[in-house]
């Protein structure tokens, strides 16, 4: 179910038992997986290995997401 976050819907994604996602996509904690429109990873940004209070780091997250979002 999307989420509004400042009068925009922000849709995520909730794993269950029958879809099992994090195994489809090997997902590994902490992970942030990058959708396409049609809901196909197209990135993975790990926020363990990657630490968001780097500007460097945040950059590159948001230039995955904002590359995701122009597909």
């Amino acid at each position: 179910m999307p989420e509004m976050v400042a009068g925009r819907v922000i849709p995520f994604l909730q794993d269950v038992r029958k879809v099992d996602a994090w195994g489809q996509w090997e997902v590994t904690y902490r992970d942030v997986i990058i959708l396409d429109r049609d809901g196909v990873p197209v990135g993975v940004f790990n926020l363990t290995e990657h630490d968001l209070s780097r500007m460097g780091e945040y950059e590159t997250l948001k230039g995955m997401l904002l590359d995701a979002a122009r597909m």
